[in-house]
């Protein structure tokens, strides 16, 4: 447990130095501002869905990846791995302070809304949305941070899995293509949930967009622990 703290004083320190929380705090204004520019437009709740998404997404694909590779670019794990530390408090640490990074924006974007628009919150749904979200999709950048070695792959392995990941759900979400296809995408789920936060869900559907995403986590960490040892433990970092 006193690795883990450690680890997690060390990751909100690089939040903090790199301004990765001045940008998270940056995109959730202009994602409000967006949000208010077309406040008229008669899919708003699907608007603010995706808004919604984007932020654990973004804060999650793409900050995870920007913190690992700079430790690898720095050496850092090469101190680590010969460390007490072991692969649990480490991704636990990312996962941990990113999530809580998440959640923060999260919540200011949508008092912003409260406030601006007069929505209606389902602060559960919500929660569980931007806590599952933001795990799901930390584990899945830290897993492709792992086997690249510069930024240049990372963005091009990052491009290719947001677009696999959002596009099937937004055109269901939309009512473009609707198919229960789309329910095997993990993204599904939390398109689900999202959708409930200012309206209803049904049983299935609340129990699908929690159960589905728990059921990737728990997979997915179980890949980052072996994408961990096998590309940055075997290799001394």
């Amino acid at each position: 447990m006193s690795n883990l703290k450690n680890m997690l004083r060390w990751e909100f320190l690089l939040l903090y130095r790199y301004r990765l929380i001045h940008i998270s705090i940056l995109t959730i204004v202009l994602s409000f501002l967006t949000i208010q520019a077309v406040e008229s437009f008669q899919g708003q709740g699907q608007i603010n869905s995706i808004f919604l998404f984007f932020d654990p997404a973004i804060i999650g694909i793409m900050f995870v990846g920007a913190l690992v590779l700079f430790e690898k670019s720095e050496h850092v794990l090469q101190a680590l791995v010969i460390t007490p530390m072991n692969t649990d408090d480490y991704i636990l640490s990312k996962v941990i302070s990113l999530t809580i990074l998440s959640v923060i924006s999260a919540t200011i974007f949508m008092v912003l809304l409260m406030i601006f628009s007069e929505i209606s919150v389902n602060v559960f749904y919500f929660a569980s949305g931007i806590i599952l979200t933001s795990a799901m999709m930390i584990l899945i950048g830290f897993i492709l941070a792992s086997g690249v070695q510069n930024i240049n792959g990372y963005l091009l392995g990052m491009a290719i899995g947001f677009i696999g990941l959002m596009f099937p759900p937004l055109l269901h979400l939309f009512g473009i293509i609707e198919n229960p296809i789309f329910y095997i995408w993990p993204t599904q789920a939390s398109f689900i949930l999202f959708d409930g936060i200012s309206g209803s869900l049904k049983l299935w559907e609340a129990i699908y967009g929690i159960g589905y995403q728990v059921c990737w986590i728990v997979l997915l960490y179980y890949v980052a622990k072996k994408a961990f040892y096998k590309h940055i433990v075997l290799k001394g970092g």
